[in-house]
């Protein structure tokens, strides 16, 4: 369990005029503090059952997007010609480097994006032990992959077969696809239920709504200053007319005195 949220520390102390009743304008509300206020818990095992089960599922789809890669990587190498199709065409306007032949890119380029799914699955796997200590910024990022990897299922549900490769292979890169969208907004689902809130240290309703009474009552403030403001300033026009109007009859008598 959390320990227990304090209240924000009031600006105003005795003998400190109220902001906005003297000039100065009222200050910006403190936003409620967001995450754990004793830090990341040691482990999961304290956690909400939800908070279990989102991190259970994103486990998953960790091992998904690795077994997808591995697969992609053996599809790839197995059978090259639309790979190579396409590096040679993307390699036609260049100068290869002595010894470096199109086989070789094809290879480099397979290698390279079975490593980057590897770092992104590595990245996954800290994020996860993170988010199931308590780390809202974490969950934050797998809330973004979730919608990343849901839209990759979606493409993929309605994409062509490739016309290359092993059929096999094929259909298993493409399960893995789909398998990893569909659990990956289940495992968000799971981590943002109203019963983590505690857990991750996001404010309460309570805390939320003292917030936006704050800030009403701060737009208040500035309202009245401004309506204050700009009736002084059509005070103060209206008493520059009247002593204007003052000062014509003087200015007349003089003129008429000048002339006799």
């Amino acid at each position: 369990m959390t320990a227990p949220r304090s209240a924000p520390p009031s600006n105003s102390g005795p003998g400190t005029p109220a902001p906005g009743t003297s000039g100065m304008p009222p200050e910006m509300p403190t936003p409620p503090k967001i995450g754990r206020p004793d830090g990341l818990a040691r482990s999961v095992k304290d956690a909400p059952e939800q908070v279990r089960d989102g991190v259970k599922v994103w486990y998953a789809v960790a091992a998904l997007q690795l077994f997808t890669g591995i697969i992609q990587l053996i599809a790839t190498l197995t059978d090259r010609r639309a790979l190579t199709r396409e590096v040679t065409v993307q390699a036609a306007d260049m100068e290869l480097p002595e010894g470096i032949s199109i086989e070789n890119l094809v290879t480099g380029y397979a290698i390279g994006q079975f490593l980057l799914t590897l770092l992104s699955v590595v990245v996954s796997v800290w994020l996860i032990s993170r988010v199931g200590r308590g780390g809202y910024k974490s969950r934050l990022f797998l809330s973004l992959g979730s919608v990343y990897l849901a839209l990759m299922a979606l493409m993929q549900t309605f994409a062509g077969a490739p016309e290359t490769g092993d059929a096999a292979l094929i259909v298993l890169i493409g399960a893995g696809t789909i398998i990893s969208g569909v659990l990956a907004p289940v495992g968000w689902w799971f981590l943002t239920r109203p019963e983590t809130n505690d857990w991750f240290g996001m404010p309460g309703e309570r805390e939320m709504a003292e917030f936006s009474a704050a800030l009403d009552r701060r737009t208040a403030d500035l309202k009245r200053m401004k309506d204050a403001e700009k009736a002084e300033k059509a005070e103060n026009a209206e008493k520059a007319g009247r002593n204007r109007e003052k000062l014509r009859p003087k200015q007349g008598k003089q003129n008429r005195g000048s002339g006799d």
